[in-house]
């Protein structure tokens, strides 16, 4: 290899800071969308809520989650006694698979 090209490469040491820091990322998603449900329903208390919300800041994915459950719990309650039982269904197949991909 070309001695110009060196710097050019990426190390080891930098491939693993990047897989420790994905890694980590990773499972403060997994942490933080453990408490989604309780988020949702207002069952968090102030350390969980505080945590909660900061990561919602700092991890796009995680905020569009959350805004997906509670857009979805918005309708619901806006249609709340014209939900179909073929509706129901699909919309509890639909929060299972998501549960299941993770």
């Amino acid at each position: 290899m070309p001695a110009w090209f060196e710097p050019l490469r990426r190390d080891h040491r930098s491939q693993q800071w990047a897989q420790r820091a994905k890694d980590e990322r990773t499972r403060q998603c997994v942490e933080a969308l453990s408490l989604l449900q309780r988020y949702i329903d207002r069952d968090l208390d102030a350390s969980e809520l505080e945590e909660f919300e900061r990561h919602l800041e700092s991890c796009r994915r995680c905020e569009a989650e959350t805004k997906l459950y509670l857009d979805i719990k918005r309708s619901l309650a806006d249609r709340r006694g014209f939900l179909d039982n073929a509706a129901s269904f699909r919309l509890r197949q639909f929060a299972m698979d998501l549960r299941d991909r993770d």
